[in-house]
């Protein structure tokens, strides 16, 4: 579904466990990832979401602009969507002063 400059799945895809990345201007990247808390423990489920830019993959990323953690819920990932609109409203002023490899 497209959320503004997103284009993501709805939020029973991370339901499922699965892992979503995508990039923006070639530049701009992101990756939600599900974190289902185990029984019986006090950690909490989560979306996590991690920004870098450059062309490299997540593995191979040199450097994580920002991360963020949200609710492992349809309004969790609303927060998500919410969060990388804001980085990447920042990269777009910043883009042309950046290199990359």
């Amino acid at each position: 579904m497209l959320h503004g400059y997103f284009d993501l799945p709805t939020f029973y895809f991370f339901e499922e466990m699965n892992i979503w990345t995508g990039s923006l201007y070639t530049n701009f990247n992101y990756r939600i990832t599900p974190k289902k808390a185990k029984k019986d423990t006090d950690e909490k489920s989560e979306l996590k979401v991690s920004v870098w830019y450059g062309t490299k993959c997540f593995d191979l990323a040199d450097e994580l602009i920002a991360q963020y953690s949200e609710d492992f819920s349809a309004e969790g990932l609303e927060a998500c969507i919410e969060d990388l609109t804001k980085e990447f409203e920042h990269f777009k002023e910043i883009r042309r002063t950046l290199k990359f490899d």
